[in-house]
């Protein structure tokens, strides 16, 4: 029996086995309550639908949640979500952004209140500095997770799928009818990197004027992998988020919010990794230090008004602003490849700082009778202007006279690698949700216009040198359908088919990249002739929900990825080898998910999933790195929801992630983890959760952590995941 084989049987018999059991439970009389299916998503159809109600798989994970797990990291928030991933760098940067389905970077489309995250220059990512993690959890109410393309509704960006952080509101603990304030306190604690949380939150509510405040810090330091003999890189970590929200309702039917958000985090650390002798880079490092700063704000206002205006029945329009600041210092002292002492030392500072001003317009007509089939239509417009800029600074001074530079290493600073850029977005969609009895068809199409405008300065044209090519204002114009299918069997069973068709302008790194280093002997070339990166996703699933809480769904995916941006060899102009981006490859993705969740008692579950993809380059044949492995996990659950005590046991294995591009990579090997969580609420004012990780203490990786390096790095002890830690929160509620 082949792997493939194998592997079909096994989801297959453990799809029917939950069918069976969950049949079975139907003949004993059992209270009405809710299963994971149960649960409301707002981004998988711009509406307020359960997952069941959804043609295509979705993920909601709550404040519950987060609480219950011990969730610090964006990398704990996905431990429970089949196909769902996040990468780390673990020498500085940490953690950089979500994968779902072998697809990750900016090729997700990262959401917060339905606002653009902002984003970080693709071609950085080999710099080592990537990182999106500037979202505070615990200012999050719930996080939803669209796998596949959604540029249907979302436009540029959401190729491989959507992450849809959903903030916090004033109503949320402000009970109708109940005490006008609030006031809560948490602590949290995770040894994974000596991690400590506090956590403020303060409500009040006066007539229909509502207010909301959430303070959080945090502190910590480098996570030491398991059983390495390297020396983890010294590192501090500081962040402080403020969050804000002011709710006024003039009306029963009007919804006036305002929101601001500031979040600033440092991280210190000491990259012992980059010490030694480095012949390629024609010098030896003694010591080097860093210090990144992010810094992001957010203020918006959102109206909405629910009752009717004509043929419309809900008003929603939103405006914000949104904007990141990067600073990433690098200290190094250098010498000489033959040496034994430094003979210079070299300071850099680099920026990343974008600016995001946006408006949406959402219009929702519930219930129209066209050719006697109810009609539930979602459409509405966008448009988003963002400014973006990459300033590159350096100077290199000479211990013995003091004598200071700004040619360094073949380039000249102050520079720019791309040029300012001003990006504008508008977007144009529409959805029909049409109920045929049992049968829901949703067709949805978007229309984006894409604008991007370059403005080169002084800065830029210092790090372009002589190229042959200039950068050029570029317009691209993306028609995304897509087609969802849901029909009942019946009141227990439904299945649904969905296709998506996805799309990524080129951005504006990759499209006007320009850079000359004489003493590399390489140019980067611009490229305005780039055509948007696309997809094109299909998936069909079944779904079984039953009284007892019992759910499962089993899921096939076939993503078709297309015009892949990348680098290549275009040519020489002397000594110089000539690069550019192109679009260079497409790739195909398919795999299978199941989940489910037997309530075999009242207050236990068993809770699992099974996640299996594979991805190729068509060109090429190879393996797509990107893809995680075989992996499945199993959650034994007792209480929670009826009591005062809630445990949990949770066993993950992945096996060898051997679909690999190169054989010389350094393949992650099979793994098992077993974790444990046991919570007790006290009373309506006080609950604990305390939490075991790793707990047999297994020395593992995770493959998109490790993509790219070699299989004999003798760095890759620090690439490993943490050996057993504990993790604690408390939170009192007033």
């Amino acid at each position: 029996m082949t792997t493939r084989t194998f592997l079909l049987h096994l989801l297959t018999t453990t799809a029917l086995g939950a069918i069976c059991s969950a049949a079975s439970a139907q003949t004993i009389p059992a209270p009405s309550e809710p299963t994971q299916l149960d649960a409301v998503t707002t981004a998988a159809t711009r509406t307020h639908r359960p997952i069941d109600e959804v043609p295509g798989t979705v993920s909601v994970i709550t404040t519950q949640d987060i609480d219950r797990d011990n969730m610090q990291t964006m990398s704990d928030l996905v431990h429970g979500e089949p196909g769902v991933s996040v990468g780390n760098q673990p020498n500085r940067a940490g953690f950089t952004n979500f994968i779902i389905r072998g697809i990750g970077g900016n090729r997700v489309l990262v959401l917060s209140d339905g606002i653009r995250v902002p984003d970080f220059p693709g071609s950085n990512v080999g710099a080592g500095n990537y990182t999106r993690d500037f979202v505070e959890l615990e200012s999050v109410k719930q996080v939803e997770i669209v796998r596949g393309p959604a540029s249907a509704l979302y436009g540029s960006d959401a190729l491989g799928g959507v992450v849809a952080y959903t903030t916090k509101d004033p109503s949320d603990y402000l009970i109708t009818g109940g005490r006008d304030y609030f006031v809560s306190l948490k602590s949290a604690y995770s040894g994974a990197g000596s991690d400590f949380a506090e956590t403020a939150t303060g409500a009040v509510r006066s007539g229909n004027v509502e207010f909301m405040g959430i303070y959080t810090r945090r502190d910590g330091r480098q996570t030491d992998p398991a059983f390495s003999s390297l020396p983890t890189n010294p590192q501090s970590t500081g962040e402080n988020n403020f969050f804000a929200k002011f709710v006024y309702r003039p009306t029963e039917h009007d919804t006036v919010r305002v929101v601001g958000e500031y979040y600033d985090a440092i991280q210190n650390t000491q990259v012992l990794s980059d010490v030694g002798v480095f012949p390629s880079l024609y010098a030896t490092i003694y010591d080097e230090w860093a210090s990144d700063l992010t810094q992001r704000y957010r203020l918006s206002t959102q109206w909405v008004h629910d009752a009717p205006i004509g043929f419309i029945d809900r008003v929603d329009l939103l405006t914000y602003f949104s904007a990141v600041n990067r600073q990433e210092d690098t200290m190094q002292l250098r010498g000489a490849t033959s040496g034994v002492v430094p003979s210079n030392y070299r300071t850099s500072s680099f920026w990343f700082v974008q600016s995001i001003y946006g408006a949406e317009l959402q219009l929702n007509t519930n219930n129209a009778r066209l050719f006697g089939l109810k009609n539930d239509l979602t459409y509405g417009l966008s448009f988003s202007y963002t400014a973006t800029s990459r300033p590159r600074n350096r100077v290199q001074v000479t211990m013995a006279s003091g004598i200071a530079t700004t040619t360094v290493g073949g380039e000249t600073f102050p520079n720019k690698n791309f040029p300012d850029t001003g990006t504008i977005q508008g977007g144009v969609y529409l959805q029909d949700e049409i109920t045929a009895g049992r049968l829901s068809i949703t067709p949805a199409v978007r229309l984006d216009y894409y604008n991007l405008q370059p403005n080169p300065d002084a800065d830029f044209w210092r790090s372009s040198g002589a190229v042959s090519l200039l950068p050029q204002a570029t317009t691209y114009w993306s028609a995304s359908p897509k087609l969802g299918l849901l029909y009942h069997l019946t009141d227990q069973y439904s299945g649904y088919f969905q296709y998506a068709r996805g799309f990524r302008a080129p951005p504006y790194d990759n499209a006007n990249f320009a850079y000359t280093n004489a003493a590399s002997l390489y140019q980067i070339l611009p490229n305005t002739n780039l055509k948007p990166e696309t997809s094109d996703g299909f998936e069909v699933g079944l779904r079984g929900k039953y009284r007892d809480g019992s759910s499962w769904q089993l899921a096939a995916f076939y993503n078709l990825y297309n015009n892949f941006i990348d680098t290549t060899v275009v040519g020489t102009v002397g000594a110089l080898t000539q690069y550019q981006y192109v679009n260079l490859s497409n790739v195909n993705i398919w795999g299978i998910e199941a989940r489910g969740e037997y309530r075999f008692m009242p207050e236990w579950s068993l809770l699992g999933w099974i996640a299996y993809a594979y991805g190729y380059d068509t060109a090429t044949g190879l393996p797509v790195d990107s893809v995680n492995p075989f992996m499945t996990q199993a959650r034994l659950r007792y209480g929670y929801e009826s009591t005062g005590l809630g445990a949990q046991l949770i066993a993950t294995f992945a096996g060898a992630h051997n679909q690999v591009s190169s054989p010389t990579y350094f393949q992650a090997p099979a793994y098992f983890t077993l974790d444990a969580t046991v919570g007790y609420t006290f009373s309506t004012s006080v609950k604990a959760n305390v939490g075991a990780f790793n707990i047999t203490n297994a020395q593992y990786w995770n493959s998109q952590d490790v993509i790219g390096v070699a299989a004999n790095s003798n760095q890759l002890g620090r690439y490993a995941q943490p050996g057993r830690y504990f993790g604690a929160n408390l939170i009192l509620k007033w």
